[in-house]
């Protein structure tokens, strides 16, 4: 089949624009913390806080200073995801199957992913206080980029309303200068307005055959928290949790997470694309 050549032209400067964005939040957000703007946050450093452990056999065969070698390799699979639905979303938007805006969001979404990645395995390998912070801070915008995603869909694009949003995300950050607690109640809130925009987007399409994904994504949601609070707990249960740790599995979630919420927005914006010729025919 035939690509269109507008389309052709267009990826490589919605892929570029969308990484300068996501690269130009991100560089800001490292600065602000470089600062130490964010130095009375409490975040939990050091090893103890984690009950994965270096097995005896693997112990010979990797560098000393990495004392979570799982926990510190599946950070790779944010980077491996992100890329592939970038990849995937320009195959999609070439063969006329995604609209632009779609593919807008798909690609500062999975630029996001390939950037949340790095940050964590940098947290885990040196353990450092502004690596931890930025960990705490970068999940918030990217659980809000789910709800203006399916604000998109609901309304239309709207440019102001976007940054407007993003900007409320990263701000509200804030609260953890003034609550102990600040970071989990912002996380809730983000996890709650993820979960209103996905019901928008699929209430802008009720034909789409998204409810497997959404299910999947939710369970992982569920999966990425519950395993992340219960990394201690498992181990009482077994000794095989020293080394695969709760932790580690909380990681695999959250990037099955990342993964079937790209697979649940791929369903709408090739129904609505769909939906659109439709009409147009």
């Amino acid at each position: 089949m035939k690509m269109p050549s507008d389309s052709n032209k267009m990826v490589p400067r919605l892929m570029t624009n969308s990484f300068l964005l996501v690269f130009a939040v991100s560089a800001v957000m490292c600065f602000v913390v470089y600062t130490g703007y964010f130095q009375r946050v409490k975040v939990e450093l050091g090893i103890s806080h984690y009950a994965e452990r270096v097995h005896p056999f693997v112990k010979n065969y990797i560098p000393g200073r990495i004392n979570m070698p799982l926990n510190t390799v599946v950070n790779i699979g944010y980077v491996v995801v992100g890329a592939a639905w970038c990849a995937y979303t320009s195959v999609g938007l070439m063969m006329d199957r995604i609209s632009q805006t779609d593919a807008k969001m798909f690609y500062v979404f999975n630029f996001a992913s390939c950037c949340y990645g790095p940050i964590q395995m940098l947290r885990i390998l040196t353990q450092m206080y502004g690596f931890a912070v930025l960990d705490q801070w970068y999940t918030l915008p990217f659980f809000m980029l789910v709800f203006i995603w399916g604000l998109n869909h609901k309304r239309g694009w709207n440019t102001f309303r976007n940054i407007t949003l993003t900007l409320v995300s990263i701000f509200s950050y804030h609260l953890v200068l003034y609550h102990e607690i600040g970071f989990e109640i912002c996380l809730g809130v983000h996890i709650a307005l993820a979960l209103l925009g996905a019901n928008m987007a699929w209430s802008s399409n009720s034909e789409a055959k998204c409810a497997k994904y959404f299910v999947l994504a939710l369970l992982s949601c569920l999966g990425f928290v519950v395993l992340k609070l219960a990394d201690f707990y498992l181990v009482t249960l077994s000794q095989v949790f020293k080394y695969l740790s709760g932790h580690f599995l909380s990681k695999i979630c959250d990037i099955l997470q990342i993964h079937f919420v790209n697979h649940f927005f791929q369903q709408i914006a090739l129904s609505t694309t769909a939906d659109k010729k439709k009409k147009k025919e």
